[in-house]
């Protein structure tokens, strides 16, 4: 069985613009949408698209608006 770092070093490798945050192994899935933004005060007339981000994390699979939000313990698939 591998061991946690080796298994968290093969993740790294594949991706390398992951970070850590605490526990996490976390990758940022900013992405331009179509449509006027979803969020009534943050439309503009006009608009087109609008930028969404996320945070994913590749060992959990959690998905967050911000690191604050992701949880305290990283349960690993």
């Amino acid at each position: 069985m591998e061991s946690t770092n080796s298994i968290e070093e093969s993740l790294s490798n594949r991706h390398p613009d992951a970070e850590t945050v605490g526990n996490h192994l976390v990758i940022d899935k900013t992405q331009w949408c179509p449509g006027p933004h979803p969020d009534p005060h943050r439309r503009r007339e006009g608009q087109t698209e609008y930028l969404a981000r996320y945070l994913r994390c590749i060992q959990c699979g959690a998905e967050v608006l911000s690191e604050g939000d992701l949880p305290e313990e990283c349960d690993a698939r």
